[in-house]
């Protein structure tokens, strides 16, 4: 689009976020093939035109020479511009810059969908730090009389006669050792156990192969993996806990559907995701893990709070996806779910 040569190394058209470069009158030097593809129109028919004629509404040049005399990024929010299709609503990240020359302006739009994205990450990020500290104070709120429990039962069965049963004193022995081992649980360490560079593959093969042997009908599961994949540096052990967890939930619905005359499906998929933002950071390259089902799916009033201890589709405890959601974050990530389509997905997205 330009013939001018950059000072720098730069082409925005390996960033996958729209990005439209200015010069220092305003007019646009340069856009990639995502601000294309959001507003409609080709770098060939953008050029020689000035930014403002794409806006409609109060935002003027002096808004942007100010972030450029400041040498601040900044942010406006709520700009009307005019795309292909019409208008569309966007948000944009200024950032003084020089690539073709000193005066530049990089602009990045982001849809208001991208921002509610990144206010649902946010939100479940919050839930998560709610829902961690809730069961560790639960948690230690039940290990000590549990304690207390567990040593009257030893006690009182030291003291019966030989020819008493023991048979209600070893039971509730054995129950308070299981209640413990689940505090236990509970009570995970603050931080994920020692990373490791590990095939992504890996930790999602071993949980899968626990799940198959439990499934009373075979092939259910398909597998659609990115073979370029990289290492990634994480703690194994959490992050197949994690995968276990999702994964056994998506078997449980799907074999509740072949019970029902209809065929259940099970889709594990890895893709790379390259510039994406978990909550307010983001990161060049991240891994998607998708575990997708056509089960039943969950209840929309749950959806929301699926992530709490205690909210559960299923007849249990509920404490799993708050468990999993936490060590995944405790590696930087998140885990989504989308089931505004047909099959229910669970996203589980790692940083490189």
């Amino acid at each position: 689009m330009t013939t001018r040569e950059p000072e720098s190394e730069f082409n925005l058209s390996l960033l996958s976020t729209a990005l439209i470069l200015l010069d220092e009158h305003c007019k646009i030097v340069d856009l990639n093939p995502a601000a294309e593809q959001l507003l409609g129109f080709s770098s060939r028919q953008l050029e020689q035109e000035t930014f403002f004629e794409l806006v409609q509404g109060d935002l003027t040049p002096s808004v942007l020479g100010a972030f450029r005399e400041q040498e601040k990024s900044g942010f406006i929010e709520d700009v009307e511009m005019r795309v292909g299709t019409g208008v569309v609503r966007t948000n944009l990240m200024v950032t003084p810059c020089s690539i073709y020359s000193d005066d530049d302006i990089l602009l990045e739009l982001q849809t208001n969908a991208h921002l509610q994205n990144i206010r649902k990450d946010l939100q479940i990020q919050h839930q998560s730090r709610v829902s961690e500290h809730l069961i560790r104070n639960l948690a230690h709120e039940v290990k000590n009389p549990l304690g207390g429990i567990k040593g009257a039962a030893q006690l009182l069965e030291r003291k019966l006669p030989e020819d008493f049963s023991n048979k209600y004193s070893q039971i509730i022995i054995r129950e308070a050792d299981r209640l413990g081992a689940l505090v236990d649980r509970l009570l995970m360490p603050a931080k994920p156990e020692a990373a490791q560079l590990v095939n992504p593959h890996l930790a999602l093969e071993q949980a899968l192969e626990i799940v198959e042997l439990q499934l009373t009908e075979k092939n259910l599961i398909t597998r659609d993996y990115d073979p370029s994949l990289p290492e990634v540096d994480i703690s194994q052990n959490q992050i197949q806990q994690v995968f276990l967890n999702l994964i056994k939930n998506s078997a449980e619905s799907i074999q509740q559907v072949d019970e029902q005359g209809f065929k259940g499906r099970l889709t594990v998929r890895t893709r790379m995701v390259h510039q994406h933002t978990i909550g307010q950071s983001q990161f060049r390259q991240v891994i998607r893990f998708d575990i997708e089902d056509n089960g039943g799916g969950i209840g929309e009033e749950l959806v929301n709070d699926i992530f709490f201890p205690t909210i559960s589709g299923k007849q249990s405890s509920g404490l799993g996806l708050s468990i999993a959601q936490s060590l995944v974050q405790r590696h930087q990530g998140i885990i989504e779910l989308d089931q505004r389509q047909s099959p229910t997905r669970f996203s589980v997205y790692l940083p490189v």
